[in-house]
């Protein structure tokens, strides 16, 4: 911000702002920085009017201290601390939410102790939520009152539930650990872990303590190398033993660790899938009730008499010095002092989670006392198998042959350096993949009902309606209605219960009327839980496979010079297209005359090609693939989906149509459906690839699995990879084996690639993520940039292009012809603002979903009229307006209010248009997205929402999204599209 404000100054002295502020940080070797400002400007400007107004006095006397991160450190934190406890606010209840705050208040609730004083079953049905989390808030504001009016401290043990509370702890070990780590996100690129504290008894029985230090980038890899080395020494003498910590951050970090540095990957799978890590947190928030306000460790100290060491107050002011230490690089400046008062710290968590198990091992022996059976957790899953095992270790051999003369320092690697260290650690990105994905369904298995309900990839308060059929051996399929709620789960998906029991297969579900049907198993017919959430393990043997002949070779021969494997091999370099010496631009040429021509000379190595909203890519790709098959070339398609790959299929064979030329093409899938016009259902493998080689198709389609195959390698001369920007660059890298030439289409400002493990820096990007390096466009030299947008009117295209696009990006001429006039208030063109206010919302808002009700109402019951780019008039209509919104469960607030309006997620829009769109923002400010603000604030989503509109883009958001608190200048980065889009819309009140 600061060199944002000197970029403005010097703008008023020269007339011109500058286009780029630098950064010269110590931790980059005094490299400079680059930061556009055009990136953080808006965000600076907001920032600077908030200031302004938060000086007025109307602004002092209408904002209430509700508690934030910030009050650990604010020196008015004792003022509002006494502020919220006179008015006894609801906030000082444990664990309750801003949304429920704002339902209680809506029915006149508005104190902690009103609170525990309304009788339950609650009174009134929640308009947000399931009414079983409303009960217990309830019942957590009845302890605290009742343990405030006793003046002491109260708890009580929470029912007795298999796979949950006290039936997560497992029995007490001599090899057990009580882990804590200090981090910080803020230091350098990334954050670092700079702190590892464990304890545990050594072999006399003595109690020990490590307190291992990390500055740096290196230092953080020994240190995450020497704990796991540690636990793995330690499990081979113990096999009994666990590891203790609270809340999840220790086992996050693991991972994280992991991925980064690619890391004891078998070891970091072994201790989580053993379920050897214990969140202490997650035992004591479903085995107890006690009168806290907070969950936190610290608050629960009282009930086990624990004393710190270090007063609290002492340990924050070290934790503040020690940081910006870090945070500046200037370890040298770090006291002993300060890193003593830490170290001290993060033992006494260590001890404090050790004698919290202990607590909790005394509750336990004392309910069973009273007849209760309460069961130790089951162990845990094996290691790998030896074909995983076999697997590991041939990537571990490639890896060290592939990185053994790279340098460490990435400023000292050569492109080929570089190349062959992605390449390298790219080996078993699938692995890293898997290995999430089976690590959320053992987070996923451990949670509650209630828990579940706040999970994208989970279904809460089922209740069971009907049984729609039953198969010939009974198996039946069931419907059950749901709570409102944000919810990722689709049709096909494979369903678990609580606990992880495989429950069914979804063959429908409707956000409209919240219901679900589920085809059952045979184990699961009887079964009716109240919470389940989605689990898929999609296979990627092959691709694993395929990278893993592409590492032998370049490991071999190198990863220049030409050669078999010459798509990857150019993608991992970054090189040009091979041209044969023609130009990759030439004068006068129209974009798709530029395709063509580059299409038909194209000699080997890879073809980018970006394509910004509305310009054309797959219309441009299609005209491709039509020229290369008229010149007799064998043409295969992928992406991440079927539907995407018969999409650009489909396109083919129209264009092929209208210029009389017949193409025969076929697409690979797991299962027999109709053939369409001219395209063949294959469903063998080996047939496919017969098919393709032998002519009898010209045009074939398949996923990453199918062309990974090693006999589908070289099977067509050139291979164009749909929506590239969603496809990793370990895919691209294992499909480029099917021909010479790559061809990516697709567009990394839009919606990215889904990534669920962490990977080291430059592994885990997209294919086209990778060629653009970090800038939004792509080099002249590198590929096509497609400039020219059809859809957009010219007004909504100066957002886009100077926000994502780096003003590269503009409008068709007659794009300008594309209006709207009305005699309401949404006449025109261009970006329009309506303001709601609201709190609390997280993942819906019914003030927005009314706001966006009286819009439509306006849009169709005005005389609206629409005009088109070749100027044709008519009167607006329903299908002219598309809805979109972050979270399906706002989705559902608007289809319950407009049932016929074309609503859906982000997601679901990519590649649509229409005259009109409206983004429901939903969530009341960044505080309260439930994703974090990498996703509500992605400027990726932003770009696609906004750029579906063909004339007019309206964004239906609280002000409080416009006031978010950045701590990097990614977050500032986030901000700041939001922000211009305010600057540049018009604001409409309601």
């Amino acid at each position: 911000m600061q060199l944002c404000l000197y970029a403005e100054l010097l703008a008023a002295m020269q007339g011109t702002l500058p286009t780029y502020v630098y950064v010269v940080a110590p931790w980059s070797d005094f490299v400079p920085q680059r930061f556009r400002v055009a990136d953080y400007a808006a965000f600076l400007r907001k920032a600077r009017r908030s200031a302004e107004e938060a000086t007025s006095s109307r602004y002092l006397i209408t904002t209430y201290p509700d508690p934030k991160d910030h009050c650990d450190v604010c020196r008015w934190e004792a003022q509002c601390d006494i502020r919220r406890r006179a008015d006894d606010h609801l906030c000082l209840v444990a664990n309750i939410s801003k949304t429920q705050i704002t339902e209680f208040q809506a029915n006149g609730i508005m104190t902690a102790k009103a609170l525990a004083e309304i009788p339950l079953p609650l009174p009134w049905k929640p308009q947000r939520g399931a009414p079983a989390s409303y009960a217990k808030a309830r019942k957590q504001a009845r302890i605290q009152v009742e343990a405030r009016q006793a003046g002491g401290l109260l708890y009580e043990v929470l029912g007795i539930k298999s796979g949950s509370g006290l039936c997560l702890l497992p029995a007490p070990s001599p090899g057990d650990v009580f882990f804590d780590i200090e981090g910080d996100p803020f230091i350098g690129e990334g954050g670092l872990e700079y702190l590892f504290g464990y304890r545990y008894l050594d072999d006399r029985g003595v109690d020990c303590l490590e307190s291992r230090w990390a500055f740096d980038r290196p230092a953080e890899k020994v240190l995450f190398e020497t704990f796991m080395d540690f636990v793995t020494a330690r499990r081979a003498r113990f096999p009994d033993m666990h590891i203790y910590h609270y809340a999840p951050y220790e086992p996050a970090a693991l991972k994280r660790l992991m991925g980064r540095y690619a890391s004891r990957q078998t070891e970091v799978d072994s201790l989580l899938r053993g379920k050897t890590m214990v969140d202490l947190y997650g035992v004591v928030r479903n085995a107890l009730r006690a009168s806290v306000e907070s969950y936190s460790i610290k608050k629960l100290e009282p009930f086990y008499m624990f004393e710190r060491s270090v007063p609290l107050k002492e340990a924050n002011i070290a934790l503040a010095s020690l940081q910006a230490g870090l945070e500046l690089d200037d370890a040298p400046s770090i006291s002993e002092d300060a890193k003593a008062t830490v170290a001290a710290y993060n033992d006494d968590d260590c001890r404090s989670t050790e004698a919290l198990r202990d607590w909790l091992e005394t509750i336990r022996v004392n309910e069973i006392a009273k007849g209760l059976a309460i069961d130790r957790p089951p162990q845990g899953q094996e290691g790998p198998t030896d074909e995983i095992a076999e697997h590991e270790t041939r990537v571990t051999e490639l890896i060290n042959q592939l990185t053994r003369d790279v340098p460490i320092d990435l400023k000292e690697r050569t492109s080929e350096h570089q190349a062959r260290w992605i390449l390298a650690y790219s080996l078993d990105w699938h692995r890293r993949e898997d290995k999430a994905v089976w690590w959320e369904y053992f987070r996923l298995a451990e949670l509650t009902s209630d828990e579940l309900l706040d999970e994208k990839s989970g279904l809460s308060d089922l209740q069971f309606v009907e049984t729609i059929e039953r198969s010939a051996r009974g198996i039946p399929t069931d419907r059950y209605r749901f709570a409102p709620q944000d919810t990722e789960i689709r049709a096909g998906d494979d369903l678990r219960a609580e606990g992880g029991e495989n429950f069914g297969q979804v063959l429908a579900i409707s956000q409209d009327n919240r219901t679900i049907n589920v085809k059952k198993n045979g184990k699961s017919s009887d079964l009716h839980p109240q919470g389940v959430f989605e689990h898929t393990h999609i296979p990627s043997k092959e691709q694993q496979a395929s990278l893993l002949r592409l590492g032998t070779y370049v490991a071999e021969h190198g990863v220049a010079g030409e050669g078999p494997y010459q798509a990857a091999r150019d993608l991992l370099l970054r090189y040009p297209p091979r041209l044969g010496g023609i130009p990759l631009h030439k004068g006068g040429e129209t974009t798709l005359e530029n395709a063509l021509r580059i299409a038909s000379a194209l000699e080997g190595g890879v073809l980018p090609i970006q394509g910004p909203p509305g310009t054309g890519k797959s219309f441009t790709g299609a005209h491709m693939i039509c020229r290369l098959l008229a010149e007799g070339k064998r043409v295969g398609i992928t992406a991440n989906s079927h539907k995407v790959i018969r999409n650009l299929i489909d396109k083919v064979v129209e264009e092929g149509r209208k210029a009389g030329q017949v193409i025969r093409a076929g697409q690979k899938l797991s299962s027999k459906e109709e053939d369409g016009e001219h395209v063949r259902v294959i469903t063998d493998n080996t047939k496919a690839i017969t098919a393709i080689t032998s002519g009898d198709v010209q045009l074939l389609g398949g996923t990453a699995f199918f062309w990974a195959r090693e006999d589908a390698a070289e099977a067509v001369d050139v291979l164009f990879v749909d929506e590239a920007a969603q496809m990793s660059l370990a895919n691209v890298l294992a499909v480029s084996q099917a021909a010479q030439q790559l061809v990516m289409l697709g567009d990394p400002q839009q919606l990215d690639q889904p990534t669920q493990g962490s990977h080291p820096d430059g592994v885990g990007v997209s294919a086209l993520d990778h060629i653009l390096n970090g800038k939004q466009t792509i080099a002249p030299d590198q590929g096509l940039f497609l400039e020219q947008t059809w859809r957009l009117h010219p007004s909504i295209t100066a957002f886009n292009s100077e926000l994502f696009y780096e003003s590269k990006l503009a409008s068709q001429p007659n794009c300008s012809r594309q209006s709207t006039t009305s005699i309401g208030p949404f006449s025109g063109t261009g970006l329009r603002y309506v303001p709601v206010l609201h709190s609390g919302n997280q993942s819906s808002s019914i003030e927005e979903a009314e706001a966006v009700t009286w819009i439509v109402d306006q849009l169709l019951n005005s005389q609206t009229q629409w005009t088109d780019r070749e100027g044709v008039v008519r009167q607006l209509t329903m299908k002219d307006i598309t809805i979109i919104a972050p979270y399906n469960a706002q989705v559902f607030e608007i289809q319950q209010r407009i049932p016929d309006a074309h609503v859906g997620t982000v997601d679901k829009f990519q590649g649509q248009e229409a005259p009109i769109a409206i983004y429901s923002m939903a969530t009341s400010s960044y505080a309260d997205a439930p994703r974090g603000m990498e996703f509500l604030y992605s400027s990726n989503r932003l770009n696609v929402a906004i750029s579906r509109a063909k004339c007019m883009a309206i964004l239906v958001a609280s002000p409080q999204l416009f006031e978010a608190e950045c701590k990097t200048p990614r977050q500032m980065q986030l901000a700041n599209a939001f922000c211009r889009y305010l600057e540049m819309s018009e604001t409409i009140a309601l």
